[in-house]
């Protein structure tokens, strides 16, 4: 999973990288990338804390997985 992370990210960063260098904002250039990825990563952990109840208004029934209640 590492492995794959890594490589999708050797191939993301730079391409992101080409698009902040040629960003010409009133913000500057790398602001509303920083911005946009906060957003995006902001909204991946809020998905995320609620993925069992987005699991269960999904159709997911108990008795489709563990019970694990943490530690």
């Amino acid at each position: 999973m590492m492995c794959r992370n890594c490589m999708v990210a050797a191939g993301v960063l730079p391409c992101v990288r080409i698009w902040s260098d040629k960003c010409s904002s009133k913000y500057g250039r790398g602001r509303p990338f920083i911005l946009a990825g906060s957003l995006m990563i902001s909204v991946a952990v809020t998905i995320i804390g609620f993925s069992a109840d987005i699991g269960y208004l999904l159709g997911d029934a108990d008795e489709d997985h563990r019970n694990f209640k943490g530690t």
